[in-house]
């Protein structure tokens, strides 16, 4: 069997392509993708992990190195979501600002719940707010609201108690990493005994 060293260069190729995928799912956190549209463009993202695994080196069954890389796939659902969550509170906890908000918009779709887009005086604020204050009723137009926003624009205004610190999110988005790399390794072991085994 090769050494540990063979095992990690091919756990690590594995792992980057999640991470790549991950980094790439940051773009889901900016409002340069609408709230209602960022599940469907968070599952097509999820899915190009196990293509390009496939294409770069197909398996002719399910074996021990396809089970492995399931299993991280499925896992790397939760460090996707991570990384979008640390993107934007990352960028809200550095440059955010705390502020009232002016409903201008209601956007009720048919799935999930509505979102808002706001006005800061009288100004348009970028992105949309995702959820309401569980204490208050309904938003109507022109209610204010407290928010966090990114003066940038670069990510949606949020509620202040949704927003963790940047650090925190960093740390969970470690752990998650962490977590997906196990099962990268199981798969690296896999895929070299099955070349051994070749042989």
């Amino acid at each position: 069997m090769r050494g540990a060293g063979a095992v990690l260069g091919r756990a690590g190729a594995y792992l980057l392509v999640f991470l790549v995928v991950a980094a790439l799912d940051t773009v889901v956190a900016t409002t340069w993708v609408r709230p209602d549209l960022v599940p469907v463009v968070g599952t097509l993202m999820w899915a190009v992990s196990p293509i390009v695994f496939y294409v770069a080196r197909p398996w002719p069954s399910v074996n021990a190195r396809a089970v492995w890389l399931l299993v991280a796939w499925l896992l790397s659902a939760v460090l996707m979501f991570l990384a979008a969550a640390a993107c934007w509170a990352v960028v809200l906890d550095m440059r955010g600002v705390r502020t009232v908000g002016t409903v201008a918009e209601v956007h009720r779709g048919s799935r999930g719940p509505a979102t808002y887009t706001l006005r800061r005086a009288g100004e348009p604020v970028a992105g949309r707010l995702v959820s309401w204050p569980e204490d208050r009723p309904a938003a109507e137009l022109g209610d204010a609201v407290i928010v966090v926003l990114d003066p940038g624009g670069l990510v949606d205004p949020r509620l202040p108690a949704e927003v963790p610190t940047g650090g925190e999110a960093l740390a969970a988005l470690a752990v998650a990493v962490l977590i997906v790399a196990g099962p990268c390794i199981g798969a690296a072991r896999a895929h070299i005994r099955e070349e051994e085994e070749a042989w």
